[in-house]
């Protein structure tokens, strides 16, 4: 009986090879492998505001929900054009974006570290992970520049593994 897993390993190889070679762009090229991933995510949004559109009109007839899908897709059609005209000020927005979730995580991460001290000892970890996910935070706030480089090397670290790793699983289903 044909696995599908088996007789389509090589997917899993040009997912493997395209993860690599994006990887190894963004930590070699970060200024410009940042933009484009933005530009990029200003396509998606674009593409994915104009189905939800598409179905939403589809739908208009049968679904009472249709007008939460037609918003959404009109609202992501706006925001994937206005990415590709500026994607400068969208890769600013996710810095920022980024840059305050790390801020509000490490200030709840030491609430919750001060609340666990009934429940448990060594709590002073969770306080200083807290605190370093504030520092963090800031540290992106304060250079933005330097944070969309540190955010593409992050990116492109994790591409890399997840690029060898699915070569990895491609060669081992290719012997199967």
């Amino acid at each position: 009986m044909p696995n599908f897993y088996s007789d389509y390993w090589w997917i899993f190889l040009l997912r493997g090879i395209f993860a690599l070679v994006l990887g190894i762009l963004a930590i070699v090229w970060p200024g410009a492998t940042f933009t484009t991933l933005v530009v990029f995510f200003g396509a998606y949004l674009f593409i994915a505001g104009t189905f939800a559109v598409i179905g939403a009109v589809a739908a208009r007839r049968t679904s009472e929900n249709w007008g939460v899908f037609l918003l959404s897709g009109i609202v992501g059609i706006i925001l994937g054009v206005l990415t590709i005209i500026n994607p400068f000020a969208t890769g600013t927005a996710l810095i920022y974006l980024v840059a305050f979730w790390a801020v509000i995580a490490g200030l709840f991460e030491i609430i919750i570290a001060i609340r666990l001290r009934k429940v448990i000892t060594g709590e002073g970890w969770y306080i200083a992970g807290g605190l370093l996910t504030i520092f963090f935070g800031i540290l992106l706030l304060s250079n933005p520049v330097a944070a969309a480089v540190t955010l593409t090397w992050i990116f492109g670290f994790y591409a890399i593994i997840t690029g060898v790793m699915l070569i990895s699983l491609s060669v081992r289903l290719h012997k199967r």
